[in-house]
């Protein structure tokens, strides 16, 4: 009996995942998952308690993974025991592997809380940034370069993973994509010191001519 609920747990959960996918949360239908599943929608109100509950378990792992993975690399390039090309490497393997999910976070949550998840992202990767800046010696950053280094990036990662690429080529690109903003960010910092020490008021010294 075990078996047969497990089972049936599973084939709504794949039923779930590609109406999710096609429709969205909204467009899907609970009808057509339990159709799909080849259950009665008895069977599947004796396993989830709504459709939002079925998103909830498809999404929630995958997640709070990709939030803790995001993390971890903040930490291990903040105290350089990995580059920003691993980084980026990890986050797209993640991603590329559980591309379903990912697209379903993009396109499909809306009208569910998950339609915020690029908010927490975003704010993660602010807070990366800035933690950044400040290990270099930069104190305030305008806000609305951050807005546009946290787009880069996030964009970076959405442009590799809708393509159809192998994961092999998918984690080539993501390297690829990291050495490069790794060699932009040092470059960014030299010109915001350079731009913060034209502001700053000019020595005796310097009033002098010397």
């Amino acid at each position: 009996m075990n078996t047969e609920k497990e089972s049936s747990r599973k084939e709504i959960l794949k039923a779930a995942r590609e109406e999710f996918l096609e429709k969205g949360y909204k467009g899907a239908s609970l009808r057509s998952i339990c159709k799909k599943a080849g259950v009665t929608t008895g069977a599947f109100y004796f396993q989830f308690e709504n459709k939002e509950a079925v998103l909830k378990e498809i999404l929630d792992p995958i997640l709070a993974q990709f939030l803790l993975l995001m993390n971890q690399n903040v930490k291990s390039e903040f105290e350089e025991e990995a580059s920003s090309s691993d980084a980026d490497e990890w986050m797209v393997e993640m991603i590329w592997l559980h591309k379903a999910e990912f697209q379903i976070l993009m396109t499909g949550t809306a009208g569910t809380p998950y339609e915020k998840v690029f908010e927490t992202l975003r704010e993660g990767l602010t807070n990366g940034f800035c933690m950044f800046f400040e290990k270099y010696g930069i104190a305030k950053v305008d806000p609305k370069l951050l807005d546009v280094l946290v787009r880069m990036r996030i964009e970076s990662y959405l442009a590799v993973i809708q393509k159809d690429y192998s994961l092999e080529e998918t984690k080539k690109l993501a390297r690829q994509i990291g050495e490069y903003c790794d060699a932009g960010f040092e470059a960014l910092v030299k010109l915001l010191k350079m731009e913060g020490s034209e502001k700053l008021p000019k020595t005796e010294y310097q009033k002098n001519g010397n």
